[in-house]
C-alpha cells in the first residue's frame, strides 16, 4: 500500500510539473511584440518657430497618433531629437512621454527646450532648426514613426557657465556688504540656489565667491518676470521681511516668497504648541517651551512636525516641513538623533495630523520638561534640519 501510494503521488507530481512547464512554454509562445508604428504627428506643426522664454514657465505640447500593438497591449513612447538633416540613427536627445512613457503626448517647458537646443549645439540668441519624431516600443521592438517634423528654437541669452556656489551680500542683508561675511545660499539642484533670510531697506546682490573678485548677479523686473542679470544690484524697500529668495540659472529667473510664520505642531493634540520667532541667518527658535504630552493608551504620544506660512505673491498658504518618514522611528534613548533623522523634507508638504513628522526622545524630554525648539534653514549647512534641547 505504501509503495502504491508513493507511485501515485510521484505520478501526480510529474503530471503537475509537466503541466507547469507546458504552460510556461505556451505563455512564451503567446507573447506578441508586433507593433504598427506611429503614422501621424499632431503638434507642434511642421516648421513651427518658438522664441524660448524659460522664465515664463510656458510649455509646448508634443502630440501624436497612437501606435497599434497586435495584441492590444501597452505601447510606450519616446520623443527623439536630431539635427535638421538627421535620420535618427543617432539622435542627440530622447525623452519619454508623459505618464512615464504611456501617454501619446509629451509636455516640455521652455526651460526644457532651451536645454535641448543647447545640447543640439545652439548658442545664446541663436535660431536653430531641429528634427523630431516619435519612437514607439513594445518590449524590445522599437519602431520609428513614419514621419518627422522640423522645429525651430530660438534661445534667449544666458550664462556660459553656471555658478557652483552662490552668496547673498549687500546693505539690505543680515550680514551687510562686507564680502567676507556674505551669506551662503543652498544649491537645491544644479544651477538652482535659495536662501531663507531677512531683508531690510537697502541693496543686495549675489556673488559666486566670498573672496577675491567674484562674478556678481542681480534680480530685475523684465516685463513682469523676475529675471537674472549680471553686474548690478537689486533694491529692497519697505519694512523688514523674512524671505525665501530662489535663483534658477537654468531658466534665468528668480522668485520670492515671504515667510510669515513657523509653527511647532503637536500631532496628538491636533494643535500647535508654539510659534517660533525668527532669530537670524535662516533659523527660527522658541525657548523655554514646557512639554505637555497627551496620554494615549500606549503612553505619552511624542510625534511632532512644523508648518511654515508663506506668501509667494498670491496670499498666505500653508507649507508643511516634514520628515522623510511616513511613520517615524521611535527616538527614546536616542537623543541627540542623527542628522539624517532630523533632516527636513521641504517638498512633501504633507499636512496629515499624524504622519511625516518626527518623534521626541521621551527619556530625554519627560513630561513637564522645559526645552528650546528650532528649525534651521541655513544655506551653509549640508541639510535643512530641526532640533530641540533642554
Amino acid at each position: 500500500m505504501i509503495a502504491m501510494k508513493y507511485m501515485v503521488t510521484k505520478s501526480i507530481t510529474a503530471a503537475l510539473l509537466l503541466a507547469l512547464f507546458s504552460g510556461c512554454s505556451k505563455d512564451e509562445r503567446d507573447i506578441n511584440m508586433e507593433l504598427k508604428e506611429v503614422t501621424n504627428l499632431f503638434t507642434p506643426v511642421d516648421d513651427e518657430s518658438i522664441l524660448l522664454k524659460p522664465a515664463t514657465g510656458q510649455t509646448v505640447v508634443f502630440e501624436w497618433e497612437q501606435a497599434k500593438a497586435a495584441d492590444g497591449g501597452l505601447v510606450l513612447y519616446e520623443v527623439a531629437f536630431d539635427q535638421e538633416n538627421g535620420d535618427f540613427s543617432q539622435p542627440f536627445y530622447q525623452v519619454v512621454s508623459d505618464n512615464k512613457g504611456v501617454n501619446n503626448k509629451l509636455t516640455l517647458t521652455h526651460g526644457d527646450l532651451n536645454k535641448i537646443a543647447e545640447l543640439g549645439g545652439s548658442q545664446f540668441f541663436e535660431k536653430k532648426k531641429f528634427r523630431w519624431t516619435v519612437l514607439a516600443s513594445k518590449g524590445t521592438n522599437v519602431k520609428k514613426a513614419t514621419m518627422s517634423r522640423i522645429l525651430e528654437l530660438e534661445r534667449p541669452g544666458g550664462f556660459d557657465e553656471l555658478p557652483g556656489s552662490l552668496y547673498l551680500t549687500g546693505s539690505a542683508t543680515e550680514n551687510g556688504d562686507v564680502l567676507a561675511n556674505a551669506l551662503k545660499m543652498k544649491q537645491v539642484e544644479p544651477g538652482v540656489f535659495e536662501i531663507y533670510s531677512k531683508l531690510k531697506a537697502g541693496t543686495y546682490k549675489f556673488v559666486d565667491a566670498n573672496s577675491g573678485t567674484p562674478k556678481s548677479y542681480y534680480i530685475f523686473d523684465d516685463n513682469g518676470i523676475q529675471a537674472i542679470g549680471m553686474n548690478g544690484e537689486t533694491t529692497f524697500s519697505g519694512a523688514d521681511k523674512i524671505m525665501r529668495v530662489r535663483l534658477d540659472f537654468n531658466n534665468i529667473n528668480a522668485s520670492y516668497a515671504e515667510v510669515k510664520e513657523v509653527k511647532l505642531w503637536y500631532c496628538a493634540g491636533n494643535t500647535f504648541w508654539a510659534t517660533l520667532p525668527y532669530t537670524s541667518n535662516g533659523v527660527w527658535r522658541v525657548n523655554d517651551l514646557t512639554v505637555n504630552y497627551e496620554t494615549m493608551p500606549w503612553g505619552y504620544e511624542e510625534r511632532y512636525k512644523y508648518m511654515m506660512i508663506i506668501d509667494e505673491g498670491n496670499g498666505n498658504r500653508d507649507h508643511w516641513l516634514n520628515s522623510n518618514f511616513g511613520d517615524p522611528a521611535g527616538q527614546d534613548g536616542q537623543y541627540p538623533s542623527s542628522v539624517e533623522y532630523r533632516t527636513i523634507n521641504m517638498t512633501a508638504n504633507n499636512g496629515s495630523q499624524w504622519d511625516w513628522g518626527w518623534k521626541l526622545d521621551r527619556n530625554y524630554l519627560t513630561q513637564g520638561s522645559v526645552a528650546d525648539f528650532w528649525v534651521s534653514l541655513r544655506g551653509s549647512e549640508a541639510a535643512y534640519t530641526q532640533q530641540y534641547e533642554k
